[in-house]
């Protein structure tokens, strides 16, 4: 199995949550760990990794290892797909409390997409490892992350499906 290189290889900021409090309050509103209670919450920003990305760097690209998903927890990230001519186009824009990366978790195989700090950024890493080790010590806070992650990649799917739709014949 390739492994996933692309923090390593990055030039960036790396910085504990736990005693950073604005980006531990932005931790707050992601929108996958809406079911964690405070305790909890404590307990998940003490397991995941800070890093602060200079608008224009690379997160990961299409067809990479995936080893890891996330949060913003400040500025705007690009997700971007190839397309026939193999060029980026840019399909979504996230912001602050938005996931990332979470098929990553879910189902090991490659990026999907190229995710780009828009803009300089904040985001909040939980690697496989950890979410695995989390699955193992404090089952109750990783089946809220599974539920909730399972409803927004539902909703991801039915926006898809609604979109194209139109194309079928």
């Amino acid at each position: 199995m390739l492994q996933d290189h692309s923090l390593k290889t990055m030039k960036v900021d790396v910085f504990d949550l736990l005693r950073d409090k604005a980006a531990r309050e932005k931790l707050d509103i992601a929108e996958a760990l809406a079911d964690l209670d405070k305790q909890e919450m404590n307990y998940f920003a003490g397991v995941i990794k800070a890093y602060q990305l200079p608008a224009g760097t690379v997160l990961f690209r299409e067809g990479d290892p995936a080893s890891y998903m996330g949060v913003v927890l400040d500025g705007r990230l690009t997700v971007s797909k190839r397309n026939d001519e193999n060029t980026g186009k840019p399909v979504y824009s996230m912001s602050v409390g938005k996931m990332f990366g979470e098929m990553a978790i879910l189902d090991g195989e490659p990026r999907s997409a190229t995710v780009t700090a828009a803009t300089d950024s904040v985001i909040a890493i939980l690697s496989r490892d950890a979410f695995q080790a989390l699955c193992r010590d404090r089952p109750g806070i990783a089946l809220k992350i599974m539920l909730r992650l399972g409803r927004l990649l539902s909703q991801r799917l039915r926006r898809a499906t609604g979109l194209l739709v139109d194309y079928l014949p």
